[in-house]
C-alpha cells in the first residue's frame, strides 16, 4: 500500500461506543517529507510544554509556566486557563481575551520555550508493549525500536495508528512499514498520545477489532480539553 492509500475512520466515544465510516482526513494530505515521513500539523500545546507569557505594559505579570496534566496553565489574575490542544496563536488569543477582562490592553505574547517529552503507546505483537517516552520526535519505526522491536511474524505492512483529537474523536490510520522501515517503506511521524498497534495476524474484520480495542485503549494518559 502506498502512502496515498492510508485511510481513516472516525470513531465516536460516547456513552455507548458506536462505529461509523464517514470520510476523514488522510494523514498524507499534510504533505510528505523525503523518505516517506508525513508532516504533522502545527504543534498544539500539551502537558509539560513550557510556555513564556509576557506583557509589554505589565512586566510584573511576566511568567514561565508548564502546561498541567489537564491541559491548563496557572497564571496571575486569571487563575487557570485551558490551553492544551491549542496552537500557540490560538492560545495567545485566548489569553488576551481572559486578561482583557482584568487589564486594559494587555497585549499578551506567548512563546513556547520547551517541548514536553513525546509519549506514545505501543501495543500488539512487539517485544515490550507499553508507554514510550522520547525527547526527540518519534516515527513508527523509532517507537517500535524503543518497544524492543516487533516479534517474528508481525504484520508490519498493516500497522495501525490511533489518534484522539481534542474533541474526543478517535481517528485510525493503517500504514505499511514494510521490512521494518526498509527501502520504500512508510514511516509516519507520530504525535504525543498516539497508539501504535502491530497486529500478529491479518484482521478478519478491522472494524470489529477496533470496536473492541478502543474500549480498553489507554487514552487515559491524554488530557481532556474543557
Amino acid at each position: 500500500m502506498k502512502l496515498g492509500g492510508l485511510f481513516a475512520i472516525i470513531l465516536f466515544l460516547a456513552n455507548a461506543l458506536v462505529a461509523c465510516t464517514p470520510s476523514a482526513p488522510n494523514i498524507a494530505d499534510a504533505g510528505v517529507f523525503p523518505g516517506g515521513v508525513p508532516a504533522t500539523e502545527e504543534h498544539t500545546l500539551a502537558p509539560n510544554d513550557e510556555i513564556e507569557v509576557r506583557f509589554p505594559f505589565y512586566p510584573d505579570l511576566n511568567d514561565r509556566v508548564l502546561v498541567g496534566p489537564d491541559g491548563r496553565v496557572s497564571l496571575q489574575l486569571v487563575n487557570t486557563v485551558p490551553v492544551g490542544g491549542l496552537t500557540v496563536a490560538d492560545a495567545t488569543k485566548l489569553l488576551n481575551r481572559r486578561f482583557s477582562q482584568v487589564l486594559k490592553d494587555p497585549q499578551v505574547t506567548l512563546t513556547l520555550r520547551t517541548y514536553a517529552p513525546q509519549q506514545v503507546f505501543v501495543d500488539g505483537w512487539v517485544n515490550n508493549p507499553g508507554l514510550v517516552r522520547s525527547e526527540v520526535p518519534l516515527t513508527v519505526s523509532r517507537a517500535l525500536a524503543q518497544a524492543g522491536g516487533v516479534k517474528s511474524g508481525a504484520q508490519t505492512d498493516k500497522i495501525l495508528i490511533l489518534r484522539r483529537s481534542s474533541d474526543g474523536k478517535v481517528f485510525y490510520y493503517q500504514t505499511e512499514l514494510g521490512n521494518y522501515a526498509g527501502a520504500g517503506a512508510q514511516d509516519p511521524l507520530l504525535k504525543s498520545y498516539d497508539v501504535v498497534y502491530v497486529p500478529q495476524t491479518v484482521f478478519a474484520s478491522l472494524n470489529d477489532f477496533l470496536i473492541n480495542y478502543v474500549k480498553n485503549v489507554p487514552f487515559f494518559f491524554q488530557y481532556t480539553i474543557q
